[in-house]
């Protein structure tokens, strides 16, 4: 990196950090927060209301080569909900990702009304048994079916969601409907059917997805996956899945390993791998891997997460488009927890025969659930 360069990287840096300097203060001192519970006279149906924004400043290489790409916006703004009532469980969560980011012709992305990013219902007919139904996020590996609000680096891995656009999906998600359960208390199986790509008259067979996981220490039992716990609860579990829809296949392989240190402390590991072709079926999604691994360290005296992230995109050999590698470090300052936390991480971008980019991001969250 020539002094230049080193220069721009400091001066993004810097940028970035001004954005939100004069909101810490007050941010530091907020409580923590509740989320709003609405109860049927008896007690038997419940709505939990909640909601997640994070606000997020930006300074990014641009690869026009045209100086330097700064931004701030909402990486996320979300409403989100629980409706239990017996048997029965809903959760919602809309959502407006990107809101007000700038677009390369000069224009800002802007909120196109109410999206239901997740519309899940499930019927619990046993630990054992669980049905789901709707607009669901499949779960091919940990990073994949991660919350949002629990991310150990900036954000779930880069490369999480490839096969979203070729099956004309949303961010992971999809309709369908699966089955899903808890055995002895560390044997976690999800198998359901999608609507995939449904092709000239909807002709297309369903898309199968299915997945294990096997916790040495009790299952996580959530619709979606925790994350880390900031030292709080202990969690090593080995996942394998696949997802397929006509000849395109994916198979996948994570572990994930939370684990309290003495003092409060928390350390927390993952490492996920996916294996993508999509055949003539899907031909814009080319034979490729991607890998996630990270690693972070909570330190409860200072509630700081230092972490560093490493994500890889590689194409398969005769594939035109060039593989990808970033490298994250950063850390997090946990002053309410996920309630109230702010992030900050510099990304470097390596891009076969293309160089490399930088981003330096602070990022501020607000959650309530």
């Amino acid at each position: 990196m020539g002094q230049h360069e080193a220069r721009g990287v400091v001066h993004a840096a810097r940028t970035a950090a001004l954005v939100l300097a004069a909101a810490i203060p007050h941010l530091l001192g907020l409580p923590a927060a509740a989320q709003l519970l609405i109860a049927s006279a008896d007690g038997g149906t419940t709505l939990d209301l909640g909601t997640i924004a994070q606000i997020q400043g930006e300074a990014a290489g641009n690869p026009s080569g045209g100086g330097r790409a700064t931004n701030l916006f909402f990486r996320r703004v979300r409403l989100e909900g629980a409706l239990t009532s017996g048997d029965l469980a809903v959760f919602f969560e809309t959502d407006s990702g990107t809101l007000g980011k700038g677009n390369p012709d000069g224009t800002k992305q802007t909120a196109n009304g109410l999206v239901f990013l997740d519309f899940a219902v499930t019927y619990n007919v046993a630990k054992e048994f669980k049905l789901d139904g709707g607009l669901i996020r499949l779960a091919p590996t940990y990073t994949h079916n991660q919350a949002a609000s629990s991310t150990l680096a900036l954000d779930i891995s880069p490369y999480a969601y490839v096969e979203s656009a070729p099956l004309a999906t949303n961010s992971g998600r999809d309709y369908g409907v699966q089955a899903r359960g808890y055995l002895a208390d560390h044997l976690e199986y999800r198998l359901g059917a999608f609507q995939g790509l449904r092709g000239t008259d909807e002709t297309n067979p369903l898309r199968i997805s299915g997945r294990l996981a096997w916790y040495v220490f009790g299952a996580e039992e959530g619709l979606y996956y925790r994350g880390t716990s900031l030292g709080k609860l202990r969690t090593l579990s080995f996942g394998t899945a696949f997802d397929t829809q006509k000849s395109y296949k994916n198979y996948n392989f994570d572990v994930y390993y939370d684990q309290p240190v003495h003092g409060g402390d928390g350390l927390t590991l993952e490492l996920d791998h996916s294996w993508y072709d999509g055949h003539a079926f899907l031909a814009t999604l080319p034979k490729q891997t991607t890998t996630l691994a990270e690693i972070g360290y909570y330190i409860q005296a200072i509630q700081l997460l230092p972490f560093f992230q490493y994500a890889q995109q590689k194409f398969a050999a005769g594939v035109a488009q060039p593989s990808e590698r970033r490298y994250q470090f950063g850390a997090g300052y946990y002053f309410h927890g996920y309630n109230s936390n702010l992030k900050l991480a510099w990304t470097r971008i390596d891009r076969d025969r293309a160089g490399w980019l930088d981003d330096a991001v602070l990022q501020y969250q607000f959650y309530v659930f």
